[in-house]
């Protein structure tokens, strides 16, 4: 697993620590949660990356 580094809005944090005490889940469970949700939302999973040379 990689360790990720980001910047985000006050009321972004907050809403997120909001979820997390609601949901009684840890604050970077919500955040990975979150990513994840909207890569499967707009089909990133399915992204292939191709060279150059493959075309």
């Amino acid at each position: 697993m990689r360790r990720l580094t980001v910047q985000v809005k006050d009321e972004t944090h907050r809403a997120l620590k909001m979820l997390s005490l609601m949901e009684d889940k840890p604050f970077g469970r919500v955040v990975v949660d979150a990513i994840e949700s909207y890569l499967k939302q707009r089909g990133a999973y399915e992204f292939d990356i191709v060279s150059k040379t493959d075309r």
